[in-house]
């Protein structure tokens, strides 16, 4: 998908549009390979504004990739709808054509979550004993610190100890 800029400014102020799917087989985000399931979706308008020679574009793109969930590491099916609006410098093109491919795939990344989740409450791994917390509980020897008792909280855990003192009485 492209844009002629000859013709846009021939036209200056006119909006051209252009809609259709483009393969991005995958995307480099931070170092992850994220692959995409199918074709990307996009949809993309631009106006030539002679007086600063620039071309206003906005390209929406819609798409789905496949990642791992930063707690767990399950795979997720993420959906990416995002919208930018740019500017575009015609000088700084080499060619006729403003080729769209390069702000598709960047409207993708710019759409991608940093920490995919598999779901919101997602547990994770237990970092001492392999757990998926999601799944299964802690493992019989797992070596996870036990939780120091907050000291300006012992006042209420006095109270709640003498409440259930008073129940199991109260039962007998």
């Amino acid at each position: 998908m492209r844009f002629d800029l000859d013709a846009m400014r021939a036209a200056p102020g006119k909006i051209f549009r252009v809609e259709g799917d483009e393969n991005v087989p995958t995307l480099d985000w931070r170092g992850e390979e994220v692959k995409v399931e199918g074709p990307v979706h996009a949809e993309a308008s631009a106006f030539y504004v002679s007086s600063e020679n620039q071309v206003v574009l906005t390209v929406h793109v819609r798409g789905r990739v496949h990642r791992v969930c930063s707690r767990c590491l399950a795979d997720v099916v993420e959906s990416v709808d995002k919208e930018e609006e740019l500017e575009v410098f015609p000088d700084e093109i080499q060619g006729k054509y403003l080729e769209l491919r390069p702000f598709i795939e960047a409207g993708m990344r710019l759409g991608l979550s940093t920490k995919p989740l598999c779901k919101p409450d997602c547990k994770g791994i237990c970092p001492y004993c392999g757990a998926d917390l999601n799944r299964e509980p802690h493992r019989p020897n797992c070596s996870r610190p036990k939780t120091a008792k907050d000291p300006r909280l012992s006042v209420l855990a006095q109270l709640l100890e003498e409440k259930e003192g008073h129940e199991e009485n109260a039962g007998d």
